[in-house]
């Protein structure tokens, strides 16, 4: 275990526990899955006061933005395991440790993004939190009214399989992001135990549309518009209780419930469709934890998982007022899963820590629709890790996992693209994932604040799902069938001390993949869809004047080409590089100002499509489509206020 106190963020101007965890040499933050169904493995690296959070819709990036860089003790950076820490199934894991003296804070928070063309997207958040030990509550409301990447100028253009061009399109894409979020939460001593409580109340209300104006060629001009709206609530609980000095028991329930409206409308010349949808979604989970700790060297752990999911859904397509049946547009989809664990961690030597582990997974995923289909499933989960410590300085993390992906109730039922007009199909037959993971991790710390890691990961995967074909024409998410995929990545942080440049520091990644699947319809080897064959960022920051202001800059490698493989149609999507500054300033220990230049080399983002008349490996070209979206540089500015 590696700690870092006060004196660590002494001289920087870091204004919350977000900035701390992300500062952290050789660690990068994960912020979970807050969308996957169940709680184990899904809630991110990074735990408070040795818990994870009891809540799922508050991303763990939220929670650590509004705990403020005074309320924390120290964080600890614990590799390959500690006594009675909770790991979620990780190796490494960040725990932030709180201040117990008695506080209440409260804090104005102010951020919004300046766009070129003036526009302005403000996000507001009203604060109040009270600590005094291990009693703590807080509440919270934030608004904001922003627009997202997708409101962005382009140019479309359209050739045939010569290469002549038929059509050149100007892209106008419009976009608004309009949240109202509600936050409550409250921690007691309760029961010989500690209770902690969490209710959120979320409301999001999202329109879009893009207007395609004809430039060149034959053909038409034509608007497509949406509307989402949505309200989603949750209440979460956890309740911790040390029974003797050796054993404890922690108890987590979570309740969810959500509501999903989405209608568009897309008009090309004469011809008009539309597409609606209505969704009800919830999900109920139960988690008991027992852990015993017989002597310094073994810990023991185990419990379960109980939950139940459902999705209601409802779809309508029409084409000129015409309703067009759809496979599955009515689907009601519901899981009950079980799941029992046990986990074992042995440090015979101070160099070696093994942890073994078993979850086994019972589940039974119905769903009603054009046809009734249920279907159970068993899954043994084993984990063996092997930490290696040679010297304080070196550390080596073995792993071999069997994993089983989560189904996507969305996968269930039809769905459109409004941008491209285009209709998927449901399908209840899917199969989960099931892959068998190996890594190697190596990490090495330097110069006190440095650290490289170095990794390599292969994973065998039964049941790759991607697209299939349908009867009738449409395309559907299924599964094609088993492929491999290996990883090579590396990070490196470098602080620049000893180089003579006090307080800065460089933080890089970079990652090679190499995947292999057959493709359903040519039969040939190719990588898996969406896959970035390669991925790298660095940073370089400096924190100047005692810590009152901090400055960097961020630069990414872009995206190279990613591709998607429809039935009827072959997608590739790129990124370009992109660079931004930003600059924080402390004039107080009770204010922060942070002013980001974004997107400063408008970086574009290039889609290319080849669609064709039928299935893409026995049907003639229809047409080759390329489009340029560029969404232009922006600010960004923060005022955080503490009262």
């Amino acid at each position: 275990m590696l700690v870092y106190g006060p004196e660590f963020f002494a001289n920087t101007a870091l204004p919350t526990a977000l900035d701390m965890v992300q500062r952290l040499p050789g660690f990068t933050l994960d912020t979970g899955n807050g969308d996957a169904r169940g709680l184990a493995g899904n809630t991110g690296n990074v735990l408070i006061d040795g818990k994870p959070p009891a809540s799922k819709t508050d991303g763990l990036g939220e929670i650590l933005r509004r705990i403020s860089a005074a309320s924390v003790a120290r964080i600890e950076l614990i590799r390959g395991g500690a006594p009675g820490i909770d790991m979620q199934g990780r190796a490494v894991i960040a725990n932030v440790v709180l201040k117990r003296t008695a506080s209440t804070e409260k804090l104005v928070n102010f951020q919004s993004y300046i766009y070129r063309d003036g526009y302005v997207g403000p996000d507001v958040t009203l604060q109040l939190t009270h600590r005094d030990g291990d009693r703590r509550d807080e509440v919270s409301l934030e608004v904001l009214s922003d627009r997202t990447s997708s409101t962005a100028h382009g140019i479309r253009t359209r050739t045939d399989a010569s290469g002549n061009q038929l059509q050149r399109h100007q892209l106008d894409l419009w976009d608004r992001d309009r949240t109202a979020t509600l936050r409550a939460s409250l921690q007691r001593a309760t029961g010989g135990g500690l209770l902690t409580v969490n209710g959120r109340l979320d409301y999001f209300d999202y329109p879009t549309s893009q207007t395609v104006t004809l430039l060149q060629g034959t053909g038409s001009s034509g608007r497509a518009s949406d509307l989402t709206h949505q309200w989603k609530g949750e209440l979460g609980a956890n309740w911790a209780k040390s029974l003797g000095g050796k054993t404890e028991v922690e108890l987590i329930a979570l309740q969810r419930l959500g509501h999903t409206g989405y209608d568009t409308t897309t008009t090309v010349g004469g011809f008009q469709s539309t597409f609606s949808q209505q969704s009800r979604s919830g999900e109920s989970i139960f988690r008991p934890i027992l852990r015993y700790k017989p002597d310094k060297t073994l810990s023991l752990e185990g419990g379960g998982e109980v939950a139940y999911n459902f999705l209601d859904n409802r779809t309508a397509y029409a084409e000129q007022g015409v309703p067009v049946p759809l496979p599955d547009q009515k689907v009601f989809v519901s899981e009950v899963r079980g799941e029992l664990f046990g986990l074992a961690r042995w440090q015979p030597s101070s160099r070696l820590t093994i942890e073994a582990g078993m979850r086994t997974e019972v589940s039974r995923i119905a769903a009603n629709a054009d046809t009734n289909r249920a279907r159970s499933f068993f899954y043994p989960k084993p984990r063996l890790q092997l930490t290696l410590r040679p010297n304080k300085r070196d550390q080596v993390r073995l792993r071999v996992e069997q994993s089983v992906s989560q189904l996507d109730f969305n996968d269930f039922v039809a769905a459109t693209e409004i941008n491209l007009g285009t209709v998927r199909a449901g399908n209840g037959d899917l199969v989960p994932e099931q892959t068998l993971t190996m890594e190697a991790v190596y990490e090495h710390r330097f110069w006190g604040k440095g650290a490289l890691e170095l990794s390599a990961k292969h994973e065998a995967t039964r049941h790759v799902i991607d697209y299939i074909p349908l009867d009738g024409g449409y395309d559907a998410i299924g599964n094609i069938g088993n492929g491999t995929r290996d990883t090579l990545g590396s990070t490196l942080t470098l602080p620049f001390d000893k180089l003579g440049i006090k307080d800065a520091r460089f933080r890089g990644n970079a990652s090679v993949v190499r995947s292999h699947v057959t493709d359903p319809l040519t039969g040939e080897r190719r990588r898996y869809a969406n896959e970035q064959p390669f991925a790298c960022s660095g940073s370089f920051s400096q924190d100047l004047f005692g810590g009152r202001f901090t400055y960097g800059i961020y630069g990414s490698c872009g995206q190279p080409s990613t591709n998607l493989y429809r039935i009827s149609e072959f997608r590739t999507t790129e990124v370009e590089p992109t660079v931004e500054v930003y600059g924080i300033w402390k004039p107080s220990k009770k204010l922060a100002i942070r002013l980001d230049l974004g997107n400063i080399n408008n970086a574009a983002r290039i889609y290319n499509r080849d669609l064709y008349t039928g299935e893409r490996n026995a049907s003639p070209l229809l047409y080759h489509e390329r489009r340029t979206q560029r969404r232009g540089q922006y600010l960004y500015l923060q005022i955080r206020r503490t009262l």
